[in-house]
Order: structure tokens, then sequence, then C-alpha cells
């Protein structure tokens, strides 16, 4: 099992950040990995929600909720649909912490385990990991830009632009 934690520092509240994170269809908005996301599911937040995203460059996901703790965070259970890694199973743990009034940590916890034994381990370590972690932090850069400056996040190049002067 592979694991990993990344967080940002947002100058914005708890509140305003789970608005955001809880609009749960909503990713494509801040994540420039994903070039659109739609709810699946006749609910659709909590416990149950699941959304379908389409991923830069290609592949698609299921990601449905499997545990929802209001206000505070959730955790997904993610399932390929189409042209993903070998991956057997993945979920993502979103989280926020109040710092102060107008401050907050947002945190996602990466846990996945590769199919291909051996091979899945060596391609995880060289290829797989690095590419899932940039695709973290760029998630969280641009939800701290959505967050912070309400731009739409639709573009990888636009992002990347914004996050050298952030």
């Amino acid at each position: 099992m592979a694991t990993f934690k990344k967080q940002k520092i947002v100058s914005a509240t708890k509140e305003s950040i789970w608005e955001v994170l809880s609009n749960y269809g909503d990713i494509y908005k801040f994540n420039p990995g994903v070039s659109k996301s739609y709810i699946s599911s006749v609910q659709d937040q909590g416990i149950g929600a699941t959304r379908v995203c389409e991923l830069l460059p290609i592949g698609k996901v299921s990601e449905t909720i499997i545990e929802w703790n209001e206000g505070n965070g959730f955790l997904i259970q993610v399932n390929p649909i189409e042209k993903l890694p070998p991956i057997e199973s993945f979920t993502g743990y979103f989280e926020i912490e109040k710092l102060s009034v107008n401050t907050s940590r947002v945190s996602v916890t990466i846990n996945y385990k590769m199919k291909l034994g051996v091979t899945g381990k060596i391609l995880n370590k060289i290829l797989i990991q690095p590419k899932l972690e940039k695709s973290i932090i760029d998630l969280l850069s641009g939800l701290k830009t959505y967050v912070e400056k309400d731009v739409l996040i639709t573009d990888e190049k636009f992002l990347h632009s914004i996050l050298k002067h952030a």
C-alpha cells in the first residue's frame, strides 16, 4: 500500500472552503487535471454521493464518498472507468483544519495499492506516485486560487502561470 499526504494553507475560512469542497460535482472548477465532472448518483453530497471525473489528458474515474464528516472532510473511493494506471484500490481523504479566523489548512491523504506485483511496485516508484503527488499538489493549488481569487481553473497552463506568482 502506498500512502502520501499533501497540504496547502488557504487564506479563507474553513466554512468557505467546505462550501467549495462539499459542492461535490464541481471539482472541475478548481482541479486542473479534471476537464469535466458531474454527479452520477441521486444524492449530490454525503455518504454514497458519486461523481464522474474526466481526466486530462485521458482517462475517467468514478469517485464515491464513503465517509462524511460535515464541515470537516470526507473520504472517497476512486474507481477507474477507462484508461488509467494499474491501480487495484484507491482512496483519498479531504480534510480542512481552521488555523485562524481567515486561514485554513487543506489536506489530501491518498492511499492506494498497485496491481502487477513487483512490476507494479517499480512502476509506482518511478512513474505513478510522482505523477499522483503532482496531481494532488495541482488540485490543492487550484483550490487555493479558486477560493482566494474566485478564479475558475479550467486550464493547467493558466494555473501554472498563476502559481508562479502565488
